[in-house]
């Protein structure tokens, strides 16, 4: 009887083991259905998610389209203080975007049209130096070779370092390597390519004007996205479009790109292609961010971008510093700088090409290709 009950024993052990086993089975079958209904490409996780992302892009949007049409409502020149006490001038027919972020001067002010056009404003404090060494201190955009009464600027250029930058020395009296405001006679005294939309004197114009505009207002515009063009063909800043390029036949080179740039049309402001202190301008004033280094190929606040989607401009959510984007990828950026007798200033980076967002190249302005862009600018009347 004694050896009977010990092998009663001995099988109620082995009963109890196999279906510990298999519970452990059911339970890590369930688990695993669980995880996959929670975290996979239709789990409740990644649902939530997505639902989570649509609803900030539908408030965003909507936020937008009032901001729009504040921005009609908008009949004259306005006064804006933000958060920080920082003071803008909003010009009519655009108004301070309500999102979020987007509405202190620190990290980057953007104001919209009534069409949906967005640009950034660049704080300038100190418009005019006295000479290329106050500039380095200051971070100035130009000094005058001229008088008081006819004054006749010329652009501080910087070389950007990772912890700043210098102005470039000789610049404002150079007649051959980096300047601005000039011709590059190889191309502009070409009708082929320069019929009739500058010369020496306008481009000098122009500056002055410019110059005057952002010494009155401490700053000034730059498009938040890369240059693209309406059904019209006419000069925008929005999200998703495809960048506006020298290969297109409606663009014609650099030449295109300067006469597009022009078309931007809002009464209260002048637009045309970025010039070289601009950009520069963009570049200290990002700099002085320690967390943003315009240097490098991968400023802590941006990342660059390998793809080429269509050149889309924005498209790629982490390619933008202080709300500003495309300075690393997407296209390169034609600017108004002038080097030798022959060429044009690029800059950035592109969707094949890594470089830095204060990184110069430059090229032949009736050069063909679809790496290309520009970005526009605006300055107050």
């Amino acid at each position: 009887m004694q050896i009977k009950n010990r092998k009663l024993k001995v099988n109620n052990k082995g009963i109890t083991l196999i279906a510990l086993v298999i519970t452990i089975i059911v339970l890590l079958i369930l688990a695993g259905v669980a995880i996959a209904t929670l975290t996979g490409d239709n789990g409740v996780l990644t649902k939530a998610a997505k639902a989570k992302q649509e609803t900030e892009k539908a408030n965003e949007d909507e936020m937008r389209k009032l901001t729009m049409l504040e921005a009609t409502a908008n009949i004259e020149n306005t006064k804006y203080t933000d958060s920080n006490g920082d003071i803008v001038t909003i010009p009519a027919g655009f108004a301070v975007s309500q999102i979020e972020g987007e509405n202190t001067v620190e990290n980057g002010l953007v104001i919209i049209d009534d069409k949906g056009n967005e640009f950034i404003w660049i704080p300038v404090p100190i418009a005019v130096a006295e000479s290329e060494e106050q500039g380095t201190t200051n971070k100035a955009m130009a000094v005058n070779l001229g008088t008081v009464e006819n004054p006749q600027y010329r652009g501080l250029l910087y070389d950007f370092n990772d912890t700043g930058s210098t102005v470039i020395s000789g610049c404002t009296t150079t007649t051959n390597e980096y300047r601005e405001p000039d011709i590059v006679s190889d191309y502009d005294n070409n009708t082929t390519y320069n019929n009739g939309l500058f010369t020496k004197d306008s481009l000098q114009s122009d500056y002055n004007d410019m110059i005057k505009s952002v010494n009155i207002n401490h700053g000034f515009y730059v498009s938040r996205y890369e240059m693209s063009l309406d059904t019209n063909k006419n000069a925008q800043s929005k999200k998703n479009a495809i960048s506006a390029d020298a290969s297109q036949s409606d663009t014609n080179r650099w030449y295109g790109l300067y006469e597009k740039a022009k078309t931007y049309n809002k009464d209260s402001v002048v637009s045309g292609m970025i010039w070289g202190s601009q950009y520069d301008a963009m570049m200290n004033w990002l700099q002085k961010d320690s967390n943003v280094n315009v240097n490098s190929e991968t400023p802590i606040t941006g990342t660059a971008r390998n793809e080429d989607t269509e050149r889309r401009t924005g498209y790629v959510e982490t390619d933008k510093i202080k709300n500003v984007y495309d300075l690393l990828g997407n296209s390169r950026e034609w600017i108004l700088e002038a080097i030798y007798s022959s060429s044009r200033v690029l800059r950035g980076g592109s969707y094949y090409t890594s470089y830095s967002p204060a990184s110069r190249n430059y090229d032949h302005p009736d050069d063909i290709n679809s790496y290309a862009s520009s970005r526009l600018t605006l300055y107050i009347k």
